[in-house]
């Protein structure tokens, strides 16, 4: 298979995309000495143990065990594919995307075009809907009597690009003139078909652009403006675009935000918070009265991707949901999420009955900004929940009360951040905190908190779940050789892994590119394995080995010894089988006897691995003894 993009470009594009730079607009770093430090952005975290290599061009945390280099980091940062992940950082450093001399070069340079157009045809499809808010059709009327209905002005009008369908079949006239395939309007959720009928997707509805942090508008959450037995709002499909799940409504303006902040000279350390609502009108009305660090997530539920969009704002972050037992079960579901993700999570509770925007249009920017500012910390909050959930008047649901709160305290990082909450949980029961810190030590860590049963309660839809790879320990060793070798592991250099076979097609190929690599002089890499073929649409074992965690291991060069020899006993015993096989269907003596030789043949040679096997088990017999007896010599000097 060839490259898809030459290798030297490559490693030119990582030299002038400097690893340090890049991360650390996602990450604060402070120099350590030649490395740089951080709080890992893929786990919770408050002691930093992310560590960015500068000379070697790489990252590795020692928490959650995720490395590699810059291109690893903005693709599973951003949730991008590998020519995206290229893209992005070439548009960065100036440099031109090469010619892509492979098979599969033109259809990568298809759907490139198609993204394009599809990007294209939604930013006309903005205008267009804008467009007609000045229209004199009787929808368009319906839409301007239901914005002044909501008191947004026309400046808000304009800096969100809020616009309306008059019908179901103007859209797709507008943008057939201009030249869009039906095609590229269905693969963009602009249109819909029923019974052969093509329509608006969003007919006569209001319409909000979804624009990405980058200014493309990726799709649309629109209104419906009459009381009808349909959805009130409709959001674009999942799209080659537009992903609900990691889609933020007014990142493109946080951006902003964020941008004017560093170009007025003061030292940038991020935005002082960020505040979550529900909706595309609270988030409107926040802006306008002046928290422009306000954002929304499409009322689906908030995911890791919304997290880590999040963090490269801020590393505080304010919940300010309905006052409603929805958006109450929202805050809870969302407080995990973003403190996994190493927010600081606080949640502002408005009245019942109350959202942001008619809180906001009653009580003033001041009264909410007091709210804002008196928001309970995320893990209090779940105490002050349980509270009111159970009867404290009561001994028996005072002690569930008890029990419920210490399962969330197990859940925390260390023992001085449970010491924190445990005065919380004494003020409200009453029980001794001596007493507490015993019943938490023998809480359970798997057990399942009140919310999570909550949750598992509400959950209704039977999705079916992803199946998981089966892994033997073969293929279990076949991912820790190539990851080893993928991630240039300094026991993995004097190893011979010439001759391997590797039964997993995108794992064979993957060898194919680490032998080739190897043949021409290069050292093989996950940035160069990505350029050699689509990683994404191969194999599930092979997209594990993309992600590869390693385990900690004291002895890994031992390991990889083992697991090499491991690879070559299966591939023995494979053409051992092969031969038995052959001659038991064979139909005359002399070639019986000529795969029996050759099944004896290669008994002998799994005897002779055998031993190698014991001595290698031998040799870290004694390494253990060895590394015990500095142990227990250090021990006795300190």
């Amino acid at each position: 298979m060839a490259k898809l993009l030459p290798p030297e470009w490559l490693d030119e594009l990582k030299s002038r995309s400097d690893i340090v730079d890049v991360i650390s607009r996602y990450v604060p770093l402070k120099r350590n000495g030649r490395e740089f430090v951080g709080c890992c952005p893929f786990h919770h975290e408050k002691t930093p143990s992310f560590f960015v290599y500068p000379d070697s061009q790489s990252y590795h945390c020692f928490g959650c065990k995720e490395s590699g280099d810059t291109i690893k980091f903005l693709s599973k940062y951003e949730n991008l594919g590998f020519i995206e992940t290229v893209e992005r950082l070439a548009n960065s450093a100036n440099m031109p995307m090469p010619e892509m001399g492979d098979t599969n070069a033109q259809e990568i340079a298809r759907k490139k075009q198609e993204r394009t157009l599809i990007l294209s045809a939604l930013k006309d499809a903005a205008r267009y809907y804008f467009s007609n808010l000045n229209s004199t059709h009787p929808q368009a009327l319906k839409a301007r009597q239901y914005i002044e209905k909501r008191k947004l002005t026309r400046e808000s009008v304009v800096r969100f690009g809020i616009g309306c369908s008059l019908d179901f079949d103007s859209l797709l006239v507008y943008l057939k003139g201009k030249g869009y395939t039906l095609d590229i309007l269905k693969k963009a959720g602009l249109v819909g078909e029923n019974g052969g009928r093509i329509f608006d997707a969003y007919g006569k509805r209001l319409t909000f652009p979804l624009i990405s942090k980058d200014g493309d508008v990726v799709g649309f959450s629109a209104r419906l403006l009459e009381d009808k037995e349909l959805a009130k709002y409709k959001n674009t499909i999942n799209t080659p675009v537009f992903n609900k799940s990691e889609m933020v409504f007014a990142i493109n303006l946080l951006k902003k935000l964020r941008d004017n902040q560093r170009a007025s000279g003061a030292e940038y350390d991020g935005l002082n918070n960020l505040i979550i609502v529900e909706g595309q009108i609270d988030v409107i009305t926040m802006h306008e009265f002046g928290f422009t660090n306000t954002v929304a997530c499409l009322g689906t539920a908030l995911t890791p991707m919304h997290a880590r969009k999040l963090k490269q704002f801020s590393e505080n972050i304010v919940l300010l949901l309905d006052g409603d037992g929805a958006g109450r079960k929202a805050a809870l579901r969302s407080i995990d999420v973003l403190r996994n993700s190493a927010l600081n999570v606080r949640v502002a509770t408005l009245p019942d009955g109350y959202d942001p925007d008619e809180y906001l249009r009653k009580f003033g920017a001041e009264e909410m900004r007091k709210l804002i500012d008196n928001a309970t910390e995320g893990i209090e909050y779940k105490i002050d929940v349980l509270a009111k959930t159970y009867d404290l008047n009561e001994p028996s649901t005072r002690a569930k009360f008890v029990h419920e709160s210490l399962v969330v305290l197990k859940r925390l990082d260390n023992q001085s951040e449970q010491d924190v909450y445990l005065p919380i949980v004494h003020k409200y029961s009453e029980t001794p905190i001596d007493i507490l810190r015993m019943d938490l030590a023998n809480i359970d860590e798997q057990e399942k908190s009140y919310f999570e049963r909550e949750d598992d309660e509400d959950t209704t839809q039977n999705i079916e779940p992803e199946k998981e790879v089966k892994k033997d320990n073969y293929t279990l060793a076949d991912l820790f050789i190539l990851a080893s070798i993928l991630y240039n592991k300094e026991y993995a250099r004097d190893v011979d892994t010439a001759g391997l076979v590797f039964t997993d097609m995108g794992l064979n190929q993957s060898y194919e590119y680490i032998m080739k690599t190897r043949d021409n002089g290069g050292t093989p890499s996950l940035g160069g394995l990505y350029s050699y073929m689509e990683v994404d649409s191969s194999t599930p074992l092979l997209r594990e080995l993309v992600k590869y965690e390693f385990l900690p291991d004291d002895f890994p060069d031992l390991t990889l010894r083992s697991y090499v020899l491991k690879n070559r006993e299966r591939s023995l015993k494979m053409k051992r089988d092969n031969a038995q096989t052959a001659c038991k269907n064979a139909t005359d003596s002399e070639t019986r006897n000529q795969y029996l030789r050759e099944a004896f043949e290669i008994n002998k040679e799994l005897e002779l691995l055998k031993k190698d096997m014991e001595k290698l088990n031998t040799e870290c017999a004694a390494r253990k003894v060895l590394t015990s007896k500095q142990k227990q010599k250090r021990t006795q000097e300190e």
